[in-house]
């Protein structure tokens, strides 16, 4: 065979061999390898631990600032396979903060019970004043210190200023003016107030079911104020004594949602013990007078046990978990589990104080959890399922 004709042979024979590599390259590229498009796999040769790494970073999620959208060519792809942060799953967090709503609830009627044996502000900075007291050991022990960082001090304060004193300041005033039961269902609108400060600080966002949620509570928060079965005086200390409570809710919502961004820095405990103690100090010119004139002699077994309980677990141990779940689970379903309190609150009252709660006033309780449902989820009833 000649050279021309050897050639010739050899070039047909490469054209073959072209040929069927790159039907076989399309049908790889039909019907795929192991998810991957094969028809790339000729073209581009990595080792292993590069192809892995690559196929790793094109498939996982890329976090980005809130509304901010990804883009460039990598845009499509990368929304194939981008998914949603899922939520915490119900674990120990969420069981201990159902046992703090437990606690909190019946606290309302162990502090309206010492109230016969106290004056309010006496018996609340009684309390306070054990529970700084075990803070402070708590800390010491603990080896943390009482350290913070210059930045940090201006959120600790506010943190303090509002999650203790003020809303110390309007709780007991409002309590010792109406009754433990209206002060429970009331508290219900706490988390209306942690999602609509949420919204004007740029925390979340509010849809149309949210402002329907809100409108919607504030029509049940009526109803359980106006549906005593006693009735309602209208120009009594119960009216201010509602409107104390509500202040006081607004109060907690400032402490829930701006106290994530400080847990990055502070661990739970801390924190809780810093503004306890904190509090209690900007709380003395409140309390002082009536603490000063109290005659704690004459205060009985039961009145001790009730200060010792609200001390050691509604302060101590319900602000603890509190903390501990806005670091874990975020303010926003932390949040959420406000909404037992009242229930609880409301159960104690009825047991232990004897309270007596309308017919009105059970609908307007449940007007506002559907009210708070609406704020918190609402918009899911109306997703449209792909």
């Amino acid at each position: 065979m000649s050279g021309k004709n050897l050639y010739q042979n050899r070039k047909e024979q490469e054209d073959l061999r072209t040929l069927f590599n790159s039907a076989n390259r399309i049908e790889g590229s039909v019907t795929g390898k192991d998810g991957v498009n094969a028809d790339l796999e000729p073209e581009y040769s990595f080792s292993d631990e590069v192809s892995s790494e690559i196929i790793k970073k094109d498939i996982e999620p890329v976090v980005g600032p809130v509304g901010e959208e990804s883009s460039g060519p990598g845009k499509d792809f990368g929304a194939k396979y981008k998914t949603e942060e899922k939520a915490p799953g119900f674990g120990l967090t969420d069981l201990l903060m159902i046992l703090t709503t437990m606690v909190w609830g019946a606290n309302v009627s162990v502090i309206k019970r010492a109230f016969s044996e106290l004056p309010p502000h006496a018996f609340n900075l009684a309390r306070f004043m054990l529970s700084a007291s075990i803070f402070a050991a708590i800390i010491w022990r603990s080896g943390e210190g009482f350290k913070v960082s210059r930045r940090d001090w201006p959120r600790l304060l506010f943190l303090a200023a509002t999650g203790i004193t003020l809303y110390q300041v309007f709780f007991i005033n409002g309590l010792s003016r109406t009754s433990a039961s209206l002060v429970s269902m009331a508290n219900a609108m706490t988390p209306i107030f942690i999602a609509v400060l949420s919204t004007v600080f740029g925390f979340d966002r509010l849809r149309w079911t949210g402002w329907l949620g809100i409108i919607l509570s504030v029509v049940g928060f009526y109803g359980i104020v106006l549906g005593r079965p006693n009735g309602f005086n209208l120009k009594g200390a119960e009216v201010s004594g509602a409107f104390l409570i509500l202040l006081a809710g607004l109060m907690w919502a400032f402490y829930t949602i701006f106290a994530k961004p400080i847990l990055k820095n502070i661990s739970p405990l801390k924190l809780a013990a810093l503004t306890n103690i904190i509090g209690t100090a900007f709380y003395l010119p409140f309390a002082w007078k009536e603490f000063a004139a109290a005659d704690f002699s004459r205060v009985s077994a039961s009145g001790w046990l009730g200060l010792v309980y609200s001390a050691s677990l509604a302060l101590v141990f319900g602000f603890v978990v509190w903390y501990k779940s806005v670091e874990r689970v975020g303010g926003a379903r932390t949040g959420v589990y406000s909404n037992l309190t009242p229930v609880f609150g409301v159960l104690s009252a009825v047991i232990f104080l004897g309270d007596r709660i309308s017919v009105i006033q059970i609908v307007g309780a449940a007007v506002i959890f559907f009210g708070v449902y609406l704020t918190r989820n609402g918009h899911n009833l109306f997703k449209k399922k792909v």
